[in-house]
């Protein structure tokens, strides 16, 4: 079991991310808060507007500062589904799947996503860090956990119109795209 921790986000400034200038342009109040030691937009224009335009249309929101972590080795799929309530052997390589995760007395801990990378390895994402938990709870399986967070900038295009906003850039011909409405009528993608 080895681990690679990102640089303690409370002893330095707080990063820009990859798409800081862009989201800086876009941003009509020019108001960044600090998340897991990234400086991010709070909100571009009224927290009304953005709140109409996620739940009837589409918005595009930078997740690279969620936390993740890259979990691999022979006892990787074993470990994951100790810790979380989603049977992840039902999980497909390429494919993502939303899930919390508990201790052993079942209370949640937190949410998050998992990608199934390869056989063998995952990518756990997660607003807060859990490292110390994970570590802890990997003690008699052969899996190695690493935080990735610096490694990896991610945007995140969500609505009921992400399918069509896709469709407008041509993106669905270049990528496999899952597509379906939720009870809510707002659009999940996953894209390869």
């Amino acid at each position: 079991m080895t681990h690679n921790s990102a640089p303690p986000y409370f002893q330095q400034p707080l990063l820009p991310t990859p798409f800081h200038e862009r989201s800086r342009a876009a941003s009509q109040l020019d108001a960044f808060i600090p998340w897991s030691g990234y400086s991010t937009v709070d909100v571009y224009t009224t927290v009304e507007h953005e709140y109409f335009a996620i739940r009837n249309a589409a918005t595009l929101y930078d997740l690279t500062p969620m936390v993740k972590y890259r979990i691999g080795g022979p006892d990787a799929q074993r470990y994951l589904n100790r810790l979380v309530t989603r049977d992840i052997a039902k999980l497909r390589t390429q494919r993502v799947a939303y899930c919390v995760w508990c201790n052993d007395d079942g209370h949640v801990i937190d949410d998050g996503t998992i990608f199934r990378l390869g056989e063998q390895e995952y990518r756990l994402c997660t607003a807060e860090r859990q490292l110390d938990w994970l570590l802890a709870s990997a003690l008699g399986f052969d899996v190695e956990v690493q935080e990735v967070t610096h490694r990896i900038a991610a945007l995140a295009l969500q609505g009921p119109t992400s399918y069509s906003v896709l469709k407008t850039l041509g993106l669905t011909e270049s990528l496999e795209v899952g597509y379906r409405l939720s009870p809510r009528g707002a659009a999940l993608l996953s894209a390869w």
